[in-house]
Formats: C-alpha cells, structure tokens, sequence
C-alpha cells in the first residue's frame, strides 16, 4: 500500500504540473469563390503561436489547406486534416488557407496548436 501512495504522490508531482502547463491556440479560415471567374471572399482568425509549438486539432479541413507565416510563405501544404497533426511550428503569427471543391465552391479550416 505505501508503495502505491508513493507511485500515485510521484505521478501526481511529475506529470501534473506538466499536463497543467500546456496552452493552446487556434487559428481559422474560410473561403468562397464566386461566380465571377477569380473572385473570392476569404477570412479567418489569425493562429497566433507564442511559443514553439505542434498541432495538436484540425477540424473541417476535407479539401486540404495551407499553413502561411506573417511574410505569406508557406510553411505546410496538407491534402487531409490528418497530415497536419503533429507539424512543429516556431514562435509566430500564422494564417490559414482552405482549398476549395470545385462544385461547392466553399471551405473552412480550423487549426489548434499546443505550445
């Protein structure tokens, strides 16, 4: 029995804080391509990451989308939410470009990241 109450005080102590500390932010985008041949409306709330972090969520992202810096290159190209997961990105503000099915015509992508 004490074995245990140290295991579970050890666990308690170590992982815990650990667990407690994580933080998360989430950034979205959506697009609409119009029937005018190249017009579009976009936008989305920016994915702000204090610190060095990893995407840990994507929902909604079917058709694929693109992670891009402040200075619009991109630093990850997904076809499948599921690509994205685990993607390390630095400190910094980030924005999110859905593609779009051609038939629909419309998409949204948000993107969470534990730092």
């Amino acid at each position: 029995m004490r074995i245990y109450l140290q295991a579970m005080l050890f666990v308690t102590a170590t992982l815990l804080p650990q667990a407690a500390s994580a933080d998360v932010a989430t950034g979205t985008g959506s697009m609409i391509k119009k029937d005018a041949y190249g017009t579009e409306s976009s936008w989305g709330r920016a994915l702000i990451v204090p610190r060095d972090g990893t995407v840990v969520r994507v929902m909604y992202g079917t058709y694929g989308f693109t992670i891009r810096d402040a200075e619009g290159r991109a630093v990850g190209d997904f076809l499948a939410p599921e690509m994205a997961v685990g993607t390390r990105l630095t400190a910094g503000e980030y924005r999110i470009e859905p593609y779009v099915c051609a038939k629909h015509r419309h998409h949204h992508v948000e993107v969470t990241v534990a730092y």
